[in-house]
């Protein structure tokens, strides 16, 4: 039995893709973004889930489609991430759909000999940088990439499937504007690409821009951190939990490896920051920043031990943290506590840790060890 796992609620991931879809105009695919690791929830766990409900996965890294067709998954994956040439053949060969935002790939691709009539072709969708300023072809470049594409053994060799873009600032409405101005720029995209006959899928709404409605949904919506029950900022969560009632996935335990009690004025963990003030119970939890707790966030956060929140206490280890447990009546080594989760009517949420760390849902959940067991439960 493992020390520390991660437990992961499929009727919640499947309920948040059905209230997500709510948002959704008719025509809109569903990707389901499973980059990270799936966020950190487990990317076969978190697919093997869902497979039936959404249209496309989309992961960052190329070695993650390969995981995923290995494991006979059979929907549409688009790799987000900048793909090498060296790794060109493979992608048509396994039918995976690339991200293309350099030069290098269309060119590599102009030069191999034109396929033949039913011969597989390279999947492409052409990213865009309307205004995150990070990857993608900027408008300065857009005649370079239409002369390109019009090359005959280009088109030979290619689809140009999607075309889209990464929104700056999605779930900041004082951004409402700029957001409305990266859409414009896609549309001009959308347009030049016609005139030269092509037709690609549209997307740019991710999590905040789908639940705020800030722009059209087009033909597909990328979904990320909403599809696991988390917002992507507090003002989507107000402007639409009303609307769109999302479910955390995630809920984290470890085992209790030892209890004792400590007389007032003892140190606590490395560097003697934190000194009882009491004479106190303590409970030693095998879980440190090598799992995921953020050492910034010593003797700041709780967690919860037989339905009761305790804090944590001193500083955060590399293995091992210690909870402050004097209230707990009843608590000994092996007891579960809950890290990321419910117990009973208490709660600790991806978002307090953030708050305690100093950093963002996102970063909390995408940084639990990999190595960690996830465990699929109803």
């Amino acid at each position: 039995m493992a020390l520390t796992w991660l437990e992961i609620n499929k009727s919640a991931l499947l309920n948040n893709v059905a209230e997500i879809k709510k948002n959704f105009s008719a025509k809109t695919k569903f990707m389901a973004v499973v980059k990270a690791n799936a966020y950190g929830h487990g990317l076969l766990e978190v697919v093997s889930s869902i497979k039936s409900k959404v249209d496309y996965l989309a992961v960052y890294d190329f070695n993650d489609a390969i995981f995923l067709i290995s494991k006979k998954i059979t929907k549409p994956i688009l790799v987000l991430g900048r793909i090498l040439p060296n790794q060109i053949a493979l992608a048509i060969k396994n039918n995976i759909e690339v991200a293309v935002s350099t030069f290098d790939i269309l060119e590599a691709v102009k030069k191999n000999s034109p396929k033949k009539k039913n011969e597989k072709k390279l999947i492409i969708h052409l990213c865009l940088d309307t205004g995150l300023g990070r990857d993608g072809f900027v408008f300065a470049e857009m005649e370079k990439v239409l002369n390109l594409l019009k090359n005959k053994n280009l088109q030979n060799n290619i689809e140009v499937k999607g075309l889209y873009a990464h929104f700056a600032s999605a779930d900041d409405s004082a951004f409402d504007s700029y957001t409305k101005n990266q859409v414009e720029l896609l549309l001009k995209w959308k347009k030049s690409l016609a005139e030269i006959g092509l037709k690609p899928l549209i997307h740019t709404s991710a999590s905040a821009g789908t639940l705020t409605n800030i722009a059209p949904q087009f033909d597909i919506s990328r979904i990320g951190l909403s599809l696991y029950g988390l917002w992507p900022s507090k003002e989507v969560e107000i402007r639409n939990k009303n609307k769109t009632k999302l479910m955390p996935v995630l809920s984290w335990k470890a085992l209790i490896s030892e209890v004792k009690n400590m007389p007032k004025g003892s140190a606590i963990s490395y560097g003697c920051t934190y000194i009882l003030k009491r004479d106190s119970k303590i409970a030693v939890l095998p879980i440190g920043y090598y799992d995921g707790i953020f050492r910034c966030s010593s003797s700041k956060g709780w967690a919860l031990v037989n339905g009761q929140k305790v804090q944590q206490i001193g500083r955060v280890t590399m293995n091992l943290i210690v909870l402050d447990v004097t209230d707990v009546k009843q608590v000994k080594a092996g007891d579960a506590v809950t890290i990321i989760g419910n117990d009973k009517k208490e709660n600790v949420t991806a978002d307090d840790i953030a708050i305690w760390a100093q950093t963002s849902n996102y970063e909390i959940v995408t940084r639990i060890n990999s190595a960690l067991k996830r465990l699929i439960v109803k």
